[in-house]
Protein backbone atom coordinates (compact mmCIF):
# COMPACT_ATOMS: atom_id res chain seq x y z
CA UNK A 1 0.00 0.00 0.00
CA UNK A 2 1.47 3.72 -0.86
CA UNK A 3 2.45 5.92 2.33
CA UNK A 4 0.03 9.27 1.59
CA UNK A 5 2.42 12.10 2.66
CA UNK A 6 2.60 15.26 3.54
CA UNK A 7 6.72 16.85 2.86
CA UNK A 8 7.32 19.66 5.11
CA UNK A 9 10.21 21.33 4.39
CA UNK A 10 12.97 24.43 4.80
CA UNK A 11 13.76 23.62 0.48
CA UNK A 12 16.00 25.79 -1.01
CA UNK A 13 19.23 26.25 1.50
CA UNK A 14 20.88 22.48 1.80
CA UNK A 15 20.31 20.58 -1.51
CA UNK A 16 19.47 17.20 0.40
CA UNK A 17 15.83 18.84 0.47
CA UNK A 18 15.58 19.09 -3.32
CA UNK A 19 16.88 15.73 -3.79
CA UNK A 20 13.93 14.05 -0.94
CA UNK A 21 11.23 15.81 -3.07
CA UNK A 22 12.91 14.20 -6.35
CA UNK A 23 13.31 10.77 -4.24
CA UNK A 24 9.76 11.15 -3.48
CA UNK A 25 8.60 11.45 -6.71
CA UNK A 26 10.71 8.66 -8.15
CA UNK A 27 9.31 6.28 -5.38
CA UNK A 28 6.46 4.16 -6.65
CA UNK A 29 5.84 3.34 -2.39
CA UNK A 30 4.82 6.80 -1.89
CA UNK A 31 1.90 8.86 -3.06
CA UNK A 32 3.29 13.04 -2.72
CA UNK A 33 -0.31 14.68 -1.29
CA UNK A 34 1.50 17.87 -0.53
CA UNK A 35 4.60 20.09 0.14
CA UNK A 36 4.99 22.79 2.82
CA UNK A 37 7.75 24.90 3.45
CA UNK A 38 9.19 26.55 6.49
CA UNK A 39 11.56 28.86 7.41
CA UNK A 40 12.52 32.67 6.50
CA UNK A 41 11.19 33.27 2.82
CA UNK A 42 9.04 30.42 2.40
CA UNK A 43 7.07 31.75 -0.45
CA UNK A 44 10.32 31.60 -2.36
CA UNK A 45 10.83 27.90 -0.98
CA UNK A 46 7.35 27.27 -2.54
CA UNK A 47 8.36 28.72 -5.68
CA UNK A 48 11.25 26.47 -5.55
CA UNK A 49 9.49 23.67 -4.71
CA UNK A 50 6.80 23.85 -7.18
CA UNK A 51 9.22 24.24 -10.20
CA UNK A 52 11.30 20.62 -9.45
CA UNK A 53 7.56 19.33 -9.19
CA UNK A 54 6.79 21.06 -12.17
CA UNK A 55 10.64 19.70 -13.73
CA UNK A 56 9.18 16.19 -12.32
CA UNK A 57 6.00 16.25 -14.52
CA UNK A 58 4.03 16.62 -10.95
CA UNK A 59 3.14 20.07 -11.24
CA UNK A 60 -0.76 18.64 -9.75
CA UNK A 61 0.94 18.26 -6.32
CA UNK A 62 -0.23 21.47 -4.19
CA UNK A 63 2.37 23.68 -2.70
CA UNK A 64 1.86 25.67 0.81
CA UNK A 65 3.85 28.10 2.14
CA UNK A 66 4.05 28.22 6.14
CA UNK A 67 5.83 29.86 8.69
CA UNK A 68 8.33 32.90 8.29
CA UNK A 69 10.06 33.01 11.96
CA UNK A 70 10.98 30.34 14.83
CA UNK A 71 7.66 29.86 17.16
CA UNK A 72 10.06 30.83 20.26
CA UNK A 73 11.17 34.40 18.21
CA UNK A 74 14.79 34.65 18.33
CA UNK A 75 17.25 35.52 15.77
CA UNK A 76 15.35 33.89 13.11
CA UNK A 77 16.12 30.84 10.54
CA UNK A 78 19.16 30.39 8.56
CA UNK A 79 19.13 32.18 4.85
CA UNK A 80 22.29 32.30 2.77
CA UNK A 81 20.88 34.07 -0.08
CA UNK A 82 21.76 31.29 -2.67
CA UNK A 83 18.29 30.06 -2.43
CA UNK A 84 16.78 29.20 -5.82
CA UNK A 85 20.01 29.82 -7.48
CA UNK A 86 20.33 26.93 -10.13
CA UNK A 87 16.78 25.58 -10.19
CA UNK A 88 14.22 28.97 -10.69
CA UNK A 89 14.39 30.31 -14.07
CA UNK A 90 11.54 32.78 -13.96
CA UNK A 91 8.49 30.38 -14.69
CA UNK A 92 5.23 31.38 -13.01
CA UNK A 93 4.44 28.14 -10.90
CA UNK A 94 1.40 27.71 -9.09
CA UNK A 95 1.58 28.35 -5.17
CA UNK A 96 -1.63 27.45 -3.28
CA UNK A 97 -2.55 31.13 -0.86
CA UNK A 98 -3.47 28.42 1.68
CA UNK A 99 -1.53 29.09 4.80
CA UNK A 100 0.53 25.62 5.12
CA UNK A 101 -0.77 25.41 8.86
CA UNK A 102 -3.67 25.23 8.05
CA UNK A 103 -3.29 23.11 4.99
CA UNK A 104 -2.04 21.09 7.30
CA UNK A 105 -5.00 20.74 9.42
CA UNK A 106 -7.48 20.62 6.46
CA UNK A 107 -5.43 17.69 5.14
CA UNK A 108 -5.17 15.82 8.07
CA UNK A 109 -8.98 15.98 9.31
CA UNK A 110 -10.03 15.32 5.01
CA UNK A 111 -7.50 12.81 4.05
CA UNK A 112 -7.14 9.17 6.04
CA UNK A 113 -3.72 7.49 6.81
CA UNK A 114 -1.78 10.41 5.79
CA UNK A 115 1.76 10.66 7.42
CA UNK A 116 4.04 13.41 7.92
CA UNK A 117 7.56 13.72 6.74
CA UNK A 118 9.38 16.78 8.17
CA UNK A 119 12.70 17.85 7.01
CA UNK A 120 12.96 21.35 8.24
CA UNK A 121 12.02 23.64 11.74
CA UNK A 122 8.76 21.93 13.17
CA UNK A 123 7.24 25.34 13.53
CA UNK A 124 4.44 24.28 10.85
CA UNK A 125 4.15 21.36 12.60
CA UNK A 126 3.88 23.41 16.01
CA UNK A 127 1.65 26.13 14.92
CA UNK A 128 -1.11 23.20 13.16
CA UNK A 129 -1.11 21.66 16.49
CA UNK A 130 -1.73 24.75 18.62
CA UNK A 131 -5.38 25.53 16.03
CA UNK A 132 -6.03 21.96 15.96
CA UNK A 133 -5.03 20.10 19.12
CA UNK A 134 -6.69 16.83 17.63
CA UNK A 135 -4.27 16.77 15.05
CA UNK A 136 -2.10 14.76 17.47
CA UNK A 137 -4.42 11.88 16.71
CA UNK A 138 -5.01 12.15 13.36
CA UNK A 139 -1.49 12.02 12.18
CA UNK A 140 -0.72 8.48 11.41
CA UNK A 141 3.33 9.34 11.83
CA UNK A 142 5.76 11.53 11.70
CA UNK A 143 8.87 11.02 10.46
CA UNK A 144 11.57 13.52 11.60
CA UNK A 145 14.92 14.53 9.98
CA UNK A 146 16.52 15.34 13.23
CA UNK A 147 18.06 15.02 16.40
CA UNK A 148 21.30 13.87 17.99
CA UNK A 149 21.36 10.68 19.90
CA UNK A 150 24.43 9.07 20.91
CA UNK A 151 27.18 11.37 19.05
CA UNK A 152 27.64 13.02 15.67
CA UNK A 153 30.75 11.84 13.87
CA UNK A 154 32.48 12.80 10.70
CA UNK A 155 35.70 10.78 9.46
CA UNK A 156 36.95 11.14 13.69
CA UNK A 157 35.94 14.03 14.13
CA UNK A 158 32.84 14.23 17.00
CA UNK A 159 29.87 17.09 16.33
CA UNK A 160 28.21 19.01 18.95
CA UNK A 161 24.88 18.82 19.93
CA UNK A 162 23.71 22.30 17.83
CA UNK A 163 24.36 20.30 14.06
CA UNK A 164 21.40 19.05 14.29
CA UNK A 165 19.66 22.88 12.73
CA UNK A 166 16.37 20.99 12.16
CA UNK A 167 15.37 21.09 15.80
CA UNK A 168 18.16 23.59 17.50
CA UNK A 169 16.23 26.31 15.08
CA UNK A 170 13.07 26.54 17.09
CA UNK A 171 13.06 24.80 20.14
CA UNK A 172 9.98 25.91 21.60
CA UNK A 173 8.05 24.47 18.39
CA UNK A 174 10.29 20.86 18.60
CA UNK A 175 9.58 20.22 22.09
CA UNK A 176 5.78 21.04 21.36
CA UNK A 177 5.49 18.49 18.68
CA UNK A 178 7.52 15.92 19.97
CA UNK A 179 5.81 15.54 23.01
CA UNK A 180 2.07 15.92 21.16
CA UNK A 181 2.06 11.96 21.23
CA UNK A 182 2.34 11.72 17.56
CA UNK A 183 3.72 8.46 16.34
CA UNK A 184 6.83 9.32 15.78
CA UNK A 185 10.50 8.19 13.73
CA UNK A 186 13.38 10.39 14.30
CA UNK A 187 15.99 9.90 11.60
CA UNK A 188 18.94 11.90 13.39
CA UNK A 189 22.33 13.50 12.09
CA UNK A 190 24.14 10.35 13.64
CA UNK A 191 23.12 8.37 10.81
CA UNK A 192 22.36 10.93 8.06
CA UNK A 193 26.34 11.95 8.48
CA UNK A 194 27.02 8.46 7.37
CA UNK A 195 25.59 9.12 3.57
CA UNK A 196 26.00 11.17 0.44
CA UNK A 197 26.28 11.98 -3.35
CA UNK A 198 29.62 11.51 -4.73
CA UNK A 199 31.29 13.86 -7.49
CA UNK A 200 30.41 10.58 -9.90
CA UNK A 201 26.95 10.85 -8.72
CA UNK A 202 26.37 14.80 -9.87
CA UNK A 203 27.96 14.50 -12.92
CA UNK A 204 25.72 11.28 -13.84
CA UNK A 205 23.07 13.72 -13.08
CA UNK A 206 24.27 16.21 -14.97
CA UNK A 207 24.58 14.21 -18.38
CA UNK A 208 20.93 13.25 -17.29
CA UNK A 209 18.28 14.06 -20.18
CA UNK A 210 15.77 14.93 -17.50
CA UNK A 211 15.30 17.89 -16.78
CA UNK A 212 14.81 17.51 -12.77
CA UNK A 213 17.95 16.29 -13.03
CA UNK A 214 19.43 18.97 -14.36
CA UNK A 215 18.16 21.31 -12.01
CA UNK A 216 19.45 18.82 -9.22
CA UNK A 217 22.74 19.06 -10.31
CA UNK A 218 22.88 22.86 -10.40
CA UNK A 219 21.80 22.95 -7.10
CA UNK A 220 24.04 20.40 -5.65
CA UNK A 221 26.70 22.21 -7.20
CA UNK A 222 26.05 25.82 -5.69
CA UNK A 223 25.71 23.93 -2.42
CA UNK A 224 29.01 21.47 -2.32
CA UNK A 225 31.50 24.36 -1.76
CA UNK A 226 29.17 25.74 1.34
CA UNK A 227 28.50 22.38 3.03
CA UNK A 228 32.39 22.03 2.47
CA UNK A 229 32.77 25.03 4.52
CA UNK A 230 30.73 24.59 6.77
CA UNK A 231 31.90 21.26 8.53
CA UNK A 232 35.84 22.46 7.64
CA UNK A 233 34.71 25.39 10.27
CA UNK A 234 33.33 22.67 12.35
CA UNK A 235 36.85 21.17 12.49
CA UNK A 236 35.44 18.61 10.70
CA UNK A 237 36.70 18.68 6.77
CA UNK A 238 34.75 16.29 4.46
CA UNK A 239 35.84 13.73 2.53
CA UNK A 240 37.10 14.66 -1.20
CA UNK A 241 34.23 12.67 -2.66
CA UNK A 242 31.06 13.99 0.05
CA UNK A 243 29.49 16.06 -2.67
CA UNK A 244 26.00 16.71 -0.69
CA UNK A 245 24.96 14.77 2.47
CA UNK A 246 21.68 12.74 1.64
CA UNK A 247 19.91 13.89 5.16
CA UNK A 248 16.91 14.34 4.02
CA UNK A 249 16.29 11.68 1.52
CA UNK A 250 17.21 9.14 4.09
CA UNK A 251 14.42 10.53 6.21
CA UNK A 252 12.10 10.09 3.39
CA UNK A 253 13.13 6.62 2.44
CA UNK A 254 12.78 5.66 6.28
CA UNK A 255 9.19 6.64 5.84
CA UNK A 256 8.38 3.67 3.89
CA UNK A 257 11.38 1.30 4.09
CA UNK A 258 12.60 1.05 7.83
CA UNK A 259 15.60 -1.42 6.55
CA UNK A 260 17.58 1.27 5.60
CA UNK A 261 18.63 1.83 8.89
CA UNK A 262 18.37 0.04 12.51
CA UNK A 263 15.46 1.41 14.45
CA UNK A 264 15.11 1.24 18.12
CA UNK A 265 12.17 2.27 20.61
CA UNK A 266 14.06 5.01 22.97
CA UNK A 267 12.92 7.15 25.79
CA UNK A 268 13.33 10.56 24.18
CA UNK A 269 13.50 13.46 26.33
CA UNK A 270 13.19 16.70 24.86
CA UNK A 271 15.19 18.79 26.82
CA UNK A 272 17.26 22.49 26.56
CA UNK A 273 20.80 21.81 27.69
CA UNK A 274 23.36 24.25 27.52
CA UNK A 275 21.06 26.16 26.02
CA UNK A 276 20.78 24.09 23.12
CA UNK A 277 18.04 22.14 22.05
CA UNK A 278 18.70 18.31 22.96
CA UNK A 279 16.41 15.09 21.51
CA UNK A 280 18.17 13.01 25.08
CA UNK A 281 18.35 9.35 25.32
CA UNK A 282 16.85 9.28 28.59
CA UNK A 283 15.65 5.92 31.35
CA UNK A 284 12.39 4.11 30.30
CA UNK A 285 9.43 5.48 32.04
CA UNK A 286 11.30 8.62 33.14
CA UNK A 287 9.28 11.46 33.75
CA UNK A 288 8.86 13.70 30.57
CA UNK A 289 10.44 11.02 27.74
CA UNK A 290 8.32 9.91 24.67
CA UNK A 291 8.66 6.85 23.28
CA UNK A 292 10.08 7.30 19.70
CA UNK A 293 12.04 5.02 16.72
CA UNK A 294 15.30 6.05 16.22
CA UNK A 295 17.24 5.17 13.43
CA UNK A 296 20.39 4.69 15.41
CA UNK A 297 22.75 2.84 12.23
CA UNK A 298 22.21 3.03 8.55
CA UNK A 299 24.02 0.53 5.37
CA UNK A 300 25.27 3.38 3.78
CA UNK A 301 26.47 1.40 0.48
CA UNK A 302 22.65 -0.10 0.23
CA UNK A 303 20.80 3.27 0.56
CA UNK A 304 23.13 5.04 -1.60
CA UNK A 305 22.72 2.48 -4.36
CA UNK A 306 18.97 3.13 -3.99
CA UNK A 307 18.77 6.46 -4.58
CA UNK A 308 21.14 5.74 -7.53
CA UNK A 309 19.10 3.55 -8.85
CA UNK A 310 16.06 5.58 -7.92
CA UNK A 311 17.54 8.54 -9.99
CA UNK A 312 18.70 6.40 -12.65
CA UNK A 313 22.34 6.80 -12.43
CA UNK A 314 23.15 3.36 -10.70
CA UNK A 315 26.51 3.29 -12.95
CA UNK A 316 28.10 6.05 -11.69
CA UNK A 317 30.79 5.20 -9.66
CA UNK A 318 30.42 6.40 -6.14
CA UNK A 319 31.76 4.90 -3.13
Amino acid sequence: MRRRIVLDTDIGTDVDDALALALALASPEIELVAVTTVSGDTALRARIAARLLALGGRADVPVYAGCTRPLGGGAGFAWFGHEGDGILDGSRDAIASEPAADALVRLCRQEQGLELVAVGPLTNVAHALERAPDLAERIVRLTVMGGWLRGVVVGENPLPPAVDYNLCADPVASRRVLAAGIPTRLVPADVTVRVWLTESDVVALERSALPLHGALARAVRVWSPLQRDLFAGLGAPLPAENAAFLHDPLALACAHDETFCTLEELPIEPVTVDGVFRTRVSQPGAAGTFQMRCATSVDAARFTDHVRRRFGIAGSKGR
